[in-house]
């Protein structure tokens, strides 16, 4: 999937230097805008449509709080918000207005890349979420492990690895076990199940739980708490907040969105 991305910055340097220090067509940002201030950011974001933004807090006209608040109710997109204040009650603004980083000035552009994968899985979820909803395609469940690409897995002990998760993702499963199961140091199996799968297992196995789970809830057979159990979530309170954060609603609201298809 290709992403418009919109970089907002008043200062023209750090401006080009967010256009021009990030290999953002690695990143799949294949259209890059750029705005001066709040009120060309609105016009932007009105008019183009981007997909992520990359926004100072601190910028002319209008502050990047009160642009995200006058564009989230008619536009849909991932916010990133930059600014060189260590205050936490702005962060609290940022993401009560939909953003899902907060990073600090000078930035970081490790930091920059991860958050905007972070806002890349947002909208993937985000617009999954919607098909769904609005009922386009046949029993379409979103696609928790498109970026993984497990068919893609190179070598042998991460090709193990994953048919260990599809056999057992039930049960309670660490990557120390397989490590020692496979006769690995558990190192050597984190970095290369990243490197591999682009993601950490953790955030591997999560995801896997929770496609199962979409399925389990589409079916309507069983109650919410035993697809918890059953899917390998330890109860049904943890299994409602981790599958609000990837999927984008709550275990009941998919299954009522899903039975009225």
């Amino acid at each position: 999937m290709n992403y418009k991305l919109l970089i907002v910055e008043d200062e023209d340097i750090i401006r080009r230097g967010l256009v021009y220090s990030v290999d953002w067509q690695s990143l799949g940002c294949t259209q890059i805008l750029q705005a001066a201030d709040g009120q060309e950011a609105v016009e932007l974001i009105r008019t183009q449509r981007p997909d992520i933004i990359v926004m100072d807090l601190n910028i002319p006209f209008l502050n990047g709080i009160q642009v995200l608040e006058q564009c989230r109710e008619e536009q849909s997109y991932s916010a990133i918000i930059l600014t060189g204040y260590g205050d936490l009650a702005y962060a609290r603004q940022a993401f009560r207005v939909g953003a899902v980083r907060f990073l600090l000035k000078p930035v970081n552009f490790d930091e920059l890349e991860e958050a905007v994968e972070a806002a890349k899985e947002d909208c993937r979820r985000r617009q999954a979420y919607d098909r769904l909803r609005q009922g386009e395609g046949e029993a379409e469940l979103p696609d928790l492990l498109a970026e993984a690409e497990p068919e893609l897995a190179r070598s042998d002990v991460i090709r193990r690895i994953l048919q260990e998760v599809e056999a057992r993702y039930s049960e309670k499963l660490t990557i120390r076990e397989l490590a020692t199961q496979f006769h690995y140091s558990e190192t050597f199996l984190i970095h290369k199940f990243k490197e591999e799968m682009k993601m950490g297992f953790n955030g591997y196995l999560t995801r896997y739980r929770l496609q199962k789970a979409m399925g389990l809830l589409g079916s309507g057979q069983d109650q919410i708490n035993q697809i918890a159990e059953q899917c390998g979530f330890p109860n049904v309170k943890y299994f409602n907040t981790v599958f609000r954060k990837h999927v984008g609603c709550l275990p009941r609201e998919f299954r009522t969105i899903s039975n009225r298809k």
